[in-house]
C-alpha cells in the first residue's frame, strides 16, 4: 500500500510540474457559480466518510461489518473523486482535465456507471504510468460488494457476508457467493481509509497551499500570463489581468472566489458547452491518436466515438474511423502472430467491434473492401 500511496502522491506533484495552471483548475474543478463545498460532492464526501471511519473503528460484530459495507460502498461512488484523479493523469500526460470526465454523452444527461468510470479510469491511470493506482482499484474493488449493500440484497453470518440476487464475487479466480469478513472484507476496507486518506490530505493541501499570488503560464485557451490567486486560506481562484475589451475599457477574466457572496464565479469568459466540448473532444482524439494502443480499457475510446457519432462533424468522424482502423489492425496483426490457438480464437471479439464500427461511421472515407473481408474471415474464427 506504501507504493500505492507514493504513486497518488506523485501524480499530484507531476501534474503540478506540467502544467500548474490545468492543475489549479482541476482543484477548482468549475461548473457553475457558488461555493466550492456546494458545488462539488468532494466535501460531503470527505466528511461522511470521516464519521464512518469513526463509527468502523468504535464498533464490533455485524455493526463494525455494516458500517465498513457502508464506508466502503460510498468511496467507491463519489463521481468528483474519479474526475480529479482522471483530471490530473490527463494534465500529467501534457492534456487538459474537465470537470465532465464521465459523462455518458455530449448532452450531459447521464453520468457513466460505476464500472464504466473505473474502466475509463484505468486506461488514463495507464498514460501516467500509474500502475500501483491501478492495482489497488483492481483489488480492492468489487462492485458485487457495492452492490448487494446499496440494494439490501446481503446476509451477515458472524463470520462471513453472504451475497443474495447477485453475481458470484470472483477471489483469486474462484466465484464465491459468500466471503470471510474478518480474512478479506476488513483488509480492504483498511486499504480502501489509507487511500481515501492520502487522496484527501493531497488535495487539500493542494488548496491550502495558495498563501499568496502567483503568476504562470497558461492555455486559456490560448498561451497568457494567468495570477493564479492565494490567500490566508488557500486557492482563491485564477484572473488574466486585461483580457477583454468592453465599449473601449479593458477587464480582466477568470474565476475568483467572491468573498461577498461566498461563492465562484466567472468572470468575462465564455464557456458554452458547445466549446468546452470542441476542446475536450479535440484532446481525447489527439491523445488516442498519440497513443501507441489502448492497454487497460477500451470504454473511454468508445464513449468517445459515441459522442462523434452524436455530434455529425465530418472532421472528427473521419479522425475517430482512422483510429477504430488503427486499433484494429493492430489487435489484426497480434492474432495472424498468434501461435497458441486458444489465445487466437479470444481476438475475434475485441477486433469486430472496432472493424464494424469503422464501417458503420466512415464507410466512405476508405476502401471497404479489406475490411469487409476481415470481417469474415474474423466471424468463422
Amino acid at each position: 500500500m506504501k507504493d500505492t500511496l507514493k504513486d497518488l502522491t506523485t501524480l499530484f506533484d507531476e501534474a503540478k510540474l506540467r502544467s500548474e495552471f490545468d492543475f489549479v483548475l482541476t482543484l477548482i474543478n468549475y461548473r457553475c457559480m457558488g461555493t466550492h463545498k456546494l458545488t462539488s460532492n468532494l466535501y460531503e464526501w470527505f466528511d461522511a466518510i470521516e464519521f464512518y471511519k469513526e463509527l468502523f473503528n468504535s464498533h464490533l460484530g455485524k455493526e463494525k461489518t455494516r458500517i465498513g459495507a457502508l464506508l466502503y460502498s460510498t468511496f467507491f461512488e463519489n463521481s468528483d473523486f474519479y474526475n480529479i484523479i482522471g483530471s490530473l493523469c490527463r494534465v500529467k500526460t501534457g492534456y487538459k482535465g474537465s470537470s465532465y470526465l464521465f459523462w455518458k454523452t455530449r448532452k450531459y444527461e447521464r453520468l457513466l456507471g460505476i464500472g464504466e468510470k473505473q474502466d475509463y479510469l484505468l486506461e488514463l491511470l495507464y498514460d501516467a504510468d500509474k500502475q500501483k493506482i491501478i492495482k489497488f482499484f483492481k483489488d480492492n474493488h468489487f462492485k458485487e460488494i457495492r452492490n448487494t449493500f446499496f440494494h439490501s440484497a446481503y446476509a451477515l453470518s458472524d463470520e462471513e457476508y453472504i451475497l443474495h440476487d447477485s453475481e458470484l464475487i470472483y477471489i483469486l479466480g474462484e466465484g464465491q457467493s459468500s466471503f470471510n469478513i474478518q480474512e478479506f472484507f476488513y483488509p480492504k476496507v483498511e486499504k480502501t481509509i489509507a487511500f481515501f486518506d492520502t487522496f484527501k490530505q493531497l488535495y487539500l493541501t493542494s488548496f491550502a497551499n495558495y498563501t499568496q499570488d502567483k503568476i504562470v503560464i497558461g492555455l486559456f485557451p490560448n498561451p497568457c500570463e494567468i495570477t493564479i490567486l492565494g490567500s490566508a486560506v488557500g486557492l482563491k481562484g485564477f484572473k488574466i489581468k486585461n483580457a477583454v475589451q468592453f465599449y473601449g475599457q479593458w477587464h480582466d477574466s477568470g474565476i475568483w472566489y467572491d468573498e461577498q457572496y461566498d461563492m465562484y464565479a466567472g468572470h468575462n469568459i465564455r464557456m458554452n458547452s458547445a466549446n468546452i466540448e470542441n476542446i475536450e473532444i479535440n484532446d481525447q482524439i489527439k491523445r488516442y491518436e498519440d497513443k501507441s494502443d489502448i492497454h487497460q480499457s477500451d470504454v473511454e475510446f468508445h464513449n468517445l466515438v459515441d459522442k462523434i457519432m452524436d455530434r455529425k462533424r465530418e472532421d472528427e468522424i473521419a479522425r475517430v474511423t482512422m483510429l477504430l482502423l488503427k486499433f484494429g489492425n493492430l489487435r489484426h496483426q497480434k492474432m495472424l502472430k498468434e501461435d497458441n490457438p486458444f489465445k487466437r480464437k479470444s481476438y475475434p471479439k475485441f477486433i469486430l467491434p472496432l472493424y464494424r464500427r469503422a464501417l458503420e461511421i466512415g464507410s466512405t472515407l476508405f476502401d471497404t473492401a479489406e475490411i469487409k473481408k476481415a470481417i469474415d474471415e474474423l466471424e468463422k474464427e
